[in-house]
């Protein structure tokens, strides 16, 4: 039994790793030379459907492949492609910015200074040919110099936030970005739905609208036709929520652990949190707040209130739990591994093994 538990959380974690990848929040900075931010651009990204995170292209010459980047599909936090040099982003599956977080506090979307400064190199198509649905922030689309004769976006319909910012200015001669109703790429939004629909829709009648926990759109009326999910995805169904830790049992009147039990990571619902992630009541999180520790319990980390000030060498070790903050105390470790007794010292050695 425990072999089989042991191999069914490997293939979970399998999934996870595949689909899903962490984002950046560089904004404008770079990580070493352009070489080495690509190749490190293209291990993060290749692969993944679900960017946890922002996703941050900038500083590209033309001659890079991102081809990798069109299994992306949803963006949690915003995106952001500036100063590059290519033609064209691979974001044809993308249907979906959720933004989480977003760039200058507004934007879920930015897009600027997209071309070569001394050449004729530069964004000249979106590419963005299936986003329905921007949740949350606006857009920023400027001084992308040969970005001309665009599809017409309704930025009003896929912007879910009716006081969004959206920004489009200065782009190439006869750019065609501007705000329009007709909408030549994006089929069936919630302009051409009926008016019986409260988001969007699969065709015209008033019996064909999406579930209204989709997002992005469906190709039918259930939470499981959705081309992605409002709030939570729970095994390929949108959801207003993850199922509870805790469920009321009427006949007892008390609350009771749910077997079906749920933890929130991102905007999935997972039965288990992955590696380096603790559970926080219903959540996946990566580090507890500062009035909890961390403690493991039937070999599930979980962060716990610490009863008051926390230990000192609880929250040093919790912080440390990073290879970059463990660097940071790295004195200190020396310190105690000089000092303390061997038993803390077999300890300290699990920890920077890890």
């Amino acid at each position: 039994l425990k072999k089989a538990l042991l191999v069914r959380l490997f293939f979970v974690l399998l999934i996870l790793y595949m689909c899903f990848c962490t984002g950046t929040q560089n904004v404008l900075s770079t990580t070493g030379n352009s070489e080495i931010q690509y190749n490190l651009t293209k291990e993060m990204y290749t692969g993944c459907e679900i960017v946890m995170g922002n996703l941050e292209i900038t500083m590209m010459e033309h001659t890079r492949d991102f081809s990798f980047l069109q299994s992306i599909r949803e963006v949690t936090g915003y995106i952001l492609l500036a100063v590059n040099e290519f033609s064209r982003p691979p974001l044809d599956h993308l249907r979906v910015i959720r933004g989480t977080t977003l760039y200058e506090n507004q934007y879920a979307l930015a897009i600027m200074v997209n071309y070569q400064k001394d050449g004729q190199h530069g964004l000249q198509e979106l590419g963005l040919t299936h986003l329905t649905e921007i949740l949350e922030g606006g857009v920023k689309i400027i001084q992308n110099k040969y970005l001309s004769y665009a599809p017409k976006v309704n930025w009003l319909d896929i912007v879910k936030d009716g006081s969004a910012h959206i920004m489009i200015e200065s782009n190439g001669p006869d750019s065609e970005l501007e705000m329009s109703t007709n909408c030549h790429q994006l089929q069936l939004t919630k302009t051409v739905c009926a008016p019986q629909c409260n988001g969007r829709c699969f065709g015209r009648n008033p019996s064909e609208c999406c579930h209204i926990e989709c997002a992005g759109g469906c190709t039918g009326p259930l939470d499981t036709n959705c081309f992605a999910c409002r709030n939570f995805n729970n095994s390929g169904s949108c959801a207003p929520q993850c199922p509870q830790t805790l469920i009321y049992n009427k006949h007892t009147f008390k609350l009771e652990p749910n077997p079906n039990a749920k933890y929130q990571y991102g905007s999935i619902c997972v039965a288990q949190c992955p590696t380096n992630f603790l559970v926080d009541g219903s959540s996946c999180v990566s580090n507890c707040p500062s009035d909890k520790m961390e403690v493991e319990k039937n070999g599930v980390k979980r962060c716990e209130p610490c009863g008051g000030l926390c230990p000192k060498g609880v929250c040093l070790f919790s912080t440390a739990a990073s290879i970059v903050n463990l660097k940071k105390y790295l004195h200190l470790i020396y310190i105690l591994y000089e000092i303390l007794m061997s038993s803390c010292i077999t300890n300290l050695e699990i920890l920077d093994s890890k």
